[in-house]
């Protein structure tokens, strides 16, 4: 079975940014493309290769630019980009065992 990051990094970008309008923060155009350079950074790497989880990707981002300490969980997520955060951890799991 393939797999892409690609729905789960447009996941994380929707979700992450009605997460922050939902705390009366405005995110610019250049702010998400920045989330989406970093999700894409890490996630596009080898799974062995991936040191932090999607939702660190999005905590360490919202802490370095929104200087939000609040974390967030894969349950803080929509139902689809929880259940991509999961087929995430799965499929790294399986490759690392390998």
């Amino acid at each position: 079975m393939s797999y892409s990051p690609v729905p789960l990094i447009n996941g994380l970008i929707i979700d992450t940014q009605e997460y922050l309008t939902s705390q009366k923060i405005t995110v610019t155009k250049e702010e998400k493309n920045l989330l989406k350079r970093t999700l894409e950074n890490e996630l596009t790497k080898s799974l062995s290769s991936q040191t932090n989880t999607p939702t660190q990707i999005v905590n360490n981002f919202l802490l370095e630019n929104y200087e939000l300490s609040q974390k967030l969980t894969p349950r803080s997520f929509s139902e689809e980009t929880f259940f991509l955060i999961m087929q995430w951890g799965v499929n790294k799991a399986s490759k690392v065992r390998k």
